[in-house]
């Protein structure tokens, strides 16, 4: 099947002809966007001559229906290079660097399951900022503050956000801190995992998150690249979450 159909699709896509594909006994996946797997049992046919295959054939050859999708990077007000997800990633596979970037995607999934989503965190004000430093519990309940070099019995809660973001190239997971999961949630970790418990109203962390999903934002993105079990992964953090303004963004787009 790969070297005879699969050379014969090479040869058509290469030379820019509309394909259309009809199969039989095939099974539909979902990995970073939909896949269609054939096996031993799987009946494909290229270009058919079926009655169902003429208009899709007339359509892929008509120029004002077929758009062709190219995911290149482009620049938003010369400050911050606008990239898809698929481009990150390629950049990244080539040469691992840290790059700062803008996305347009999806806020595809939020992970708040394994209450992993937030750390205990210094509540002391330096220099006129929360410290929000990770602070460790001692023995006897208390907590102790390494950057502070004190100990106490309060703590404060800090965002610690798992997201998944997605456009039309494909999914990206990064990590989003408390100041963003503030903007995002309009409210603090603290007062988030306080819904879980609270009887007075039907609110809950999950319809938070959950209607938040699914929306469009921009997002201002740290990349890097971090070794773990002598493995190199991308790593990504938001650094700022915004509504899309999607006139500016057309008008972008079109200029």
């Amino acid at each position: 099947m790969v070297e005879q159909k699969g050379l014969e699709l090479k040869n058509m896509l290469t030379n820019d002809s509309v394909v259309i594909l009809a199969l039989r006994n095939a099974r539909v996946a979902y990995f970073n966007g939909k896949i269609i797997n054939i096996t031993a049992v799987t009946t494909l046919h290229i270009n058919p001559p079926f009655p169902e295959a003429e208009p899709l054939t007339l359509r892929g050859k008509d120029p004002l229906l077929v758009v062709p999708f190219v995911p290149e990077t482009i620049h938003v007000d010369g400050k911050y290079s606008r990239m898809t997800i698929s481009s990150i990633c390629e950049r990244m596979s080539i040469k691992p660097e840290t790059i700062q970037t803008t996305l347009l995607a999806v806020l595809h999934f939020v992970n708040i399951t394994d209450k992993r989503f937030y750390y205990a965190a210094c509540p002391l004000i330096v220099n006129g900022r929360p410290c929000k430093n990770k602070c460790t519990q001692q023995v006897d309940d208390s907590w102790y503050y390494p950057r502070c070099e004190m100990t106490m019995q309060d703590y404060n809660y800090s965002y610690l956000l798992p997201v998944k973001l997605q456009d039309a190239t494909g999914t990206l997971w990064a990590t989003a801190f408390d100041d963003v999961g503030i903007h995002l949630l309009h409210k603090t970790a603290k007062e988030l995992c306080a819904l879980e418990n609270d009887a007075t109203t039907i609110e809950t962390p999950f319809l938070v998150i959950k209607r938040l999903l699914s929306h469009h934002y921009s997002f201002t993105l740290l990349v890097s690249t971090d070794t773990y079990n002598s493995e190199s992964k991308m790593k990504g953090t938001v650094n700022k979450v915004s509504p899309v303004d999607f006139k500016a963004e057309c008008d972008a787009l079109l200029a």
